[in-house]
C-alpha cells in the first residue's frame, strides 16, 4: 500500500480548514488514518467544505493562543503533524503586519514548543513558501537568501530558521516545503487570497480580470494534489531532520497565459485589465528547482497547468452557490 506507515496514524492538521488543507484532509482518509484533529480559525478556509468523517476532530482557535494550544495537542499522541496554519499571504502582510508575526512565527515556535516533548512524534512537516526566495535567481534549496520584501517572506522564512533550530537542539524531526504558487478545488476567492481562484470567479461572472504588471511575469503554478503527494513523501521518506524541500513543478506560466486559459474554460466575456505592479512586488520570475526533491523523495509533479484549471472551474463550476453564500466572509 502507498505511504503504509501513515495508515492507522494519529494526526494533527493545522490550517486544515484552508484549501491546501481539506485536499490533504481528504488524502489523508483515503489512506487510511486513523484520527485527524484539525486546528483552524478559518480565516481563509471553512470547516463547511471538510468531509464528514468521525476520524476528524475540528478545533476552532487561533494557533498563536499558547494555552489553548498546549491543552489541545497534550491530549494526543500524534504521529505526524502538517502545520499549514498562516497569516495569508503577502498583501495581507503589508497591511497587518502584527497579525502575521503572530501567526507565522509565534504560533508556530508555541507548537514547536510543545511538540518537543512529544517522543510519538515521526515527522513534523512546515508549510513555507517561496516567497523566502525573494528575487533570486536561483530557487534552490541551498541557494542563500536574505527575503525582506515583505512580513510575510521575513516571517515564513524565521519560521523556517526554527524549524531548523528545533530540529537541531531538541531533534524534532522537522521538514519544510517551500510551496510555489499551488491552487486547486476548496480555495476560495477573496482580497487577501490567490490570483487563481480570484480570476476564476471573475471570468465567471462576466467582471473584469485585473493584471498587476505586464502579464508577462511567470510563476510556477502547482496544483494542490502534487504539493499534497510531496508532503506525504516528506513525510513518511527519508529526510534529516530540519532539512528543507522546494515544491512547485519545475516549470514557468505566464500571468497572462494563466489569464487565457481561465477565460477560454469558462467561456468568459471577461476583459483583461492592466495595473502597474505592486510596490512590493519585485519577482518578475519564479520557478522551482525541484531536483533535490525529486531525488531525494521521488516527487514527480504530474498535472500541467491546463489540467489543472480545468479540474479547479469544475469543482467552482459545481459548488458555485455554496461559494457565493460564503463570498463576503472573504472581502
Amino acid at each position: 500500500m502507498e505511504f503504509e506507515s501513515l495508515k492507522n496514524a494519529r494526526v494533527l492538521v493545522t490550517g486544515g480548514a484552508g484549501f491546501i488543507g481539506n485536499n490533504l484532509v481528504r488524502r489523508l482518509l483515503a489512506i487510511g488514518v486513523s484520527q485527524i484533529v484539525i486546528m483552524d480559525n478559518q480565516s481563509s478556509g471553512m470547516s463547511v467544505f471538510l468531509p464528514n468523517d468521525a476520524r476528524i476532530t475540528f478545533v476552532g482557535m487561533d494557533i498563536d493562543k499558547m494555552d489553548k494550544l498546549n491543552f489541545v495537542i497534550n491530549q494526543h499522541e500524534f504521529d505526524y503533524v502538517f502545520h499549514l496554519a498562516a497569516h495569508f499571504a503577502n498583501q495581507n502582510s503589508v497591511d497587518h503586519p502584527f497579525s502575521d508575526i503572530q501567526t507565522n512565527i509565534v504560533g508556530t515556535v508555541g507548537l514547536l514548543e510543545i511538540l518537543k516533548f512529544h517522543k510519538s512524534l515521526k515527522k513534523f512537516i512546515y508549510a513555507s513558501s517561496s516567497c523566502v526566495y525573494g528575487t533570486a535567481a536561483d530557487m534552490t534549496e541551498d541557494t542563500f537568501i536574505y527575503p525582506s520584501e515583505t512580513p510575510y517572506s521575513i516571517n515564513k522564512y524565521t519560521a523556517e530558521l526554527y524549524t531548523q533550530y528545533y530540529a537541531h537542539l531538541f531533534h524534532v524531526p522537522t521538514v519544510s516545503i517551500r510551496i510555489f504558487n499551488t491552487y486547486g478545488p476548496y480555495e476560495l476567492a477573496g482580497k487577501y487570497r490567490n490570483v487563481i481562484p480570484n480570476f476564476i470567479e471573475k471570468a465567471m461572472n462576466g467582471e473584469d480580470l485585473v493584471i498587476t504588471g505586464t502579464g508577462k511575469e511567470t510563476r510556477d503554478f502547482t496544483f494542490v494534489e502534487d504539493l499534497v503527494e510531496l508532503m506525504l513523501l516528506a513525510a513518511t521518506g527519508p529526510s534529516h531532520e530540519g532539512e528543507i524541500f522546494n515544491g512547485g513543478t519545475g516549470n514557468k506560466t505566464e500571468i497572462l497565459q494563466m489569464a487565457e486559459i481561465i477565460m477560454k474554460a469558462t467561456q468568459s466575456t471577461s476583459s483583461l485589465v492592466f495595473k502597474p505592479a505592486r510596490n512590493w512586488d519585485k519577482v518578475k520570475d519564479r520557478m522551482s528547482n525541484t531536483s533535490k526533491s525529486a531525488k531525494g523523495l521521488g516527487y514527480k509533479p504530474k498535472v500541467g497547468i491546463k489540467e489543472g484549471l480545468e479540474k479547479t472551474i469544475k469543482w467552482y463550476q459545481d459548488n458555485y452557490d455554496k461559494v457565493q453564500s460564503l463570498k463576503n466572509y472573504f472581502e
